[in-house]
């Protein structure tokens, strides 16, 4: 056993006092900058270039010690300005445009500030509405478009009052405005009430009012493989023979953009675990209306097959492509690129292991895998594979107008034309087409191509015209014509500028109910088109419209669907 001598107790006694004072004086110690002998610099602001100036523009501050300035804000309550220019005694900043009045704040990375004893008070902008919507969805939020929209504040609905609190982040182009808990009639009138500064074209016309359960406007789609890394997700399990995956190594055409997932393997048996594709990062579906697993597949023929594995609040469901939720039996045996969408729901998902007892489509998902299996089949196996989403709704094409991958042009008209004349890089399958003219005069309708129908649209909930178009830094315009019921109508791409404007592919999806049909000829007496009738035909019309100058125009994949496609 051992003792502490005197010697030791007196030791012990001196250092409990040391011990005492290190700890308070670590546990007292002050933040960065604070109860030191050092001469922090303190900015001094001294002038102010204007007092009073637009959003948006510019603002000089002068003054000293601005030497170590890290940020600069305006008014009260403080909005921080993005610097532009700084020396010693001069900062030069942006204004934002939603701030407030008040004086101008500098700060330093020594926590040391200056303000300026002058207030600044800004100018903003008037708004001005371009576009109000064809229509509203009870419940969901609409948008109208315009000029100086985050200048807004305050919208009336059918004479109900909606708030609008803009920050740094909304959009000036377009005002987003909720109708969650209005009860609406079947037409409403839309007023911009309030705003910062004026209002230009307040008060909308009449706009139809829906039901939910008859449209929605989609979220945007989640991407959960592309391939567009070039990092090959597939890990095999290491069966004999092996499974060979890559990217892009069956010499299919391409599906969209530059890559696809092959998965291919000799003499695979029935159900045989070749490997897997695993998405880790969670998919929050709580905005979702009908969410749906939405991919391209081609097996070029052969046999090929996986199913799909979601992880959601520690319950493993699985889903399986068969009859019921697809028209494919256990097998997604196909001759060329096809779209399958299968709604997210209980019913079309297996439970595999846990405790849930049905699946929430509005909730989350923690994880994603792709099982690679034969399935029903036999024989060698193979699988492309690209775009695997979740789409809010399916991706539904219902007539086809032209994919220009049969190598045929069906332009005619005066206008340079042809398959890939801009060379710009392709963005679905490996061609689309080019119209062009060097020096356009406006509203010259140059030429048109068409696709005879009948295109009946009477079992189509929904129907939208899609195409993916590219004016590779040109300005670009065209028309559609159908006839239906010995009335022509037409309709155009744009409405408000008569023009488009794309420095790389865009894609465009168009509700037919929503474009700005006009007769255009015809003896029949009908006064609007009947988006749930026949069309006689479907034609492109290459208009100039309001392009003068460089006109061009590059357009792929211009489907009819049930629902706007991704």
């Amino acid at each position: 056993m051992n003792y502490f001598s005197p010697k030791s107790v007196k030791r012990i006694a001196f250092l409990i006092p040391a011990i005492v004072i290190v700890f308070t004086y670590c546990t007292k110690s002050k933040e960065f900058s604070e109860d030191y002998d050092i001469d922090w610099p303190v900015p001094v602001v001294s002038k102010l270039s204007t007092v009073k100036d637009t959003i948006g523009k510019t603002l000089v501050i002068t003054g000293e010690k601005f030497e170590k300035l890290t940020k600069v804000t305006i008014g009260n309550p403080e909005t921080e300005a993005n610097i532009l220019l700084s020396s010693a005694n001069s900062i030069t900043v942006r204004i934002p445009r939603q701030v407030s009045a008040g004086p101008v704040t500098v700060y330093t990375n020594y926590k040391q500030k200056g303000v300026s004893a002058e207030a600044f008070t800004p100018v903003y902008l008037d708004v001005t509405v371009t576009a109000w919507p064809n229509r509203i969805t009870r419940g969901q939020a609409f948008v109208i478009r315009g000029t100086n929209m985050d200048m807004v504040t305050e919208v009336e609905v059918d004479g109900n009052k909606v708030a609008i609190a803009p920050t740094a982040a909304s959009p000036s182009d377009q005002l987003t405005v909720s109708t969650q808990g209005l009860v609406l009639p079947d037409q409403v009138t839309i007023k911009v009430t309030k705003a910062r500064a004026g209002i230009n074209n307040a008060i909308s016309p009449a706009i139809t009012v829906e039901n939910p359960s008859a449209f929605f406007i989609p979220e945007p789609p989640i991407v959960i493989f592309d391939f567009e890394n070039g990092v090959n997700p597939f890990v095999a399990n290491g069966s004999n023979p092996p499974t060979t995956a890559g990217l892009n190594l069956s010499g299919a055409s391409k599906a969209r953009d530059a890559n696809y997932l092959t998965v291919t393997k000799t003499a695979a048996a029935n159900w045989q675990d070749m490997g897997s594709a695993t998405y880790n990062n969670v998919v929050n579906l709580t905005t979702y209306h009908k969410p749906h697993i939405t991919f391209l597949v081609n097996t070029r023929g052969k046999d090929g097959y996986f199913q799909v594995e979601f992880l959601q609040g520690g319950t493993t469901w699985g889903l399986h492509f068969k009859g019921g939720n697809s028209s494919f039996d256990y097998n997604l045996k196909t001759n060329g690129w096809t779209w399958v969408s299968v709604e997210l729901k209980t019913d079309n998902l297996e439970k595999w292991s846990g405790s849930g007892t049905s699946f929430d489509p509005k909730g989350s998902i923690d994880r994603i895998s792709l099982g690679f299996k034969l399935g029903n089949g036999g024989g060698d196996y193979e699988l492309n594979v690209d775009q695997v989403m979740i789409t809010d709704g399916a991706q539904k094409p219902v007539f086809k107008g032209w994919d220009f991958e049969d190598n045929i042009n069906p332009y005619s008209g005066s206008a340079v034309n042809g398959l890939n004349q801009s060379g710009i890089v392709t963005k679905s399958g490996d061609k689309y087409l080019t119209v062009g003219l060097a020096n356009a005069a406006n509203w010259n309708w140059t030429g048109d191509m068409s696709k005879s129908g009948p295109i009946d649209l009477s079992n189509v909930a929904n129907a939208y015209i899609n195409f993916w178009v590219n004016t590779n830094g040109k300005k670009g315009f065209f028309q559609f014509e159908t006839t239906q019921a010995n009335v022509k109508w037409g309709g155009n791409l744009d409405a408000n500028d008569y023009f488009v404007e794309t420095n790389g592919w865009k894609l465009y999806s168009l509700r037919l109910a929503d474009i700005a049909w006009s007769k255009w000829g015809g003896t029949g007496t009908a006064t609007s088109l009947d988006v749930k009738g026949i069309l006689d035909y479907l034609k492109i019309g290459f208009s100039t419209g309001n392009v003068s100058g460089p006109y061009e125009v590059n357009i792929d994949d211009v489907y009819i669907s049930d629902g706007p496609m991704f």
